[in-house]
């Protein structure tokens, strides 16, 4: 049982791997962009053809992943459901699957990485704060069954698209936010050329009970 469980580790382990270097080289390919969209989902449309380009341009090397990630593609269901449940109709803004051949149980081999993108930095309006918006339309969708996101896995990711506003102000009222929900604090913050990198671990209400949920923050210009 060590065995099939540690065989479960290397084998996700690759796999994320694998996800987070075409998500750096992806990055890497939208920071030559001239102009940035100031509409999220827009902004999500033009890192997609960034993610499709990196994993093309590592695959050509033998590396990258078999093939690119959904787009808004539904949460997928999951052994433990009986019937269709509530997210299964929501949509993560990119996934990427996998059949985990270290999986014992056939049924719960297929397998999902999430990313959700949130943008941060000041406030696009009164009612709208975007490094609120970040955990509470954003980390909490790790937390709460009603989305599920990251059902079943050991890790997940989120983009966070900063506009107007420097890191670390913006790392204050993220952990105050995140906080106020009692989870633990985003930690561990890596500098990379063109991102930020942290990692933190939260309890979720539902299986596994927790996630390692990885924050990837890059810093872009407005129109």
């Amino acid at each position: 049982m060590l065995r099939l469980i540690e065989r479960g580790h290397i084998f996700w382990g690759k796999f994320e791997k694998s996800i987070l270097e075409v998500i750096s080289l992806a990055i890497d390919e939208l920071m030559k962009v001239d102009d940035f969209p100031l509409n999220e989902n827009q902004l999500n449309r033009k890192f997609y053809k960034c993610l499709v380009t990196a994993n093309y341009q590592l695959r050509k090397q033998e590396k990258g992943l078999d093939s690119p990630p959904f787009y808004e593609g539904n949460n997928q269901p999951h052994l433990d459901d009986k019937q269709r449940t509530k997210r299964e109709f929501k949509k993560p803004d990119f996934q990427w699957s996998i059949t985990d051949t270290s999986e014992p149980n056939p049924e719960r081999s297929s397998k999902q990485f999430v990313l959700e993108c949130k943008k941060l930095g000041k406030p696009s309006s009164r009612n709208w704060i975007l490094n609120k918006n970040y955990v509470q339309h954003g980390i909490k969708r790790f937390i709460n069954a009603e989305y599920g996101y990251g059902y079943g896995v050991k890790s997940s990711a989120m983009l966070g698209y900063i506009q107007n506003m420097c890191v670390n102000t913006i790392l204050i009222e993220v952990n105050r936010e995140v906080k106020s929900i009692q989870q633990p604090l985003v930690s561990n913050q890596i500098e990379y050329p063109n991102h930020t990198r942290m990692s933190h671990r939260i309890t979720k209400n539902f299986p596994l009970n927790t996630i390692e949920l990885k924050h990837i923050w890059i810093k872009i210009d407005s129109v």
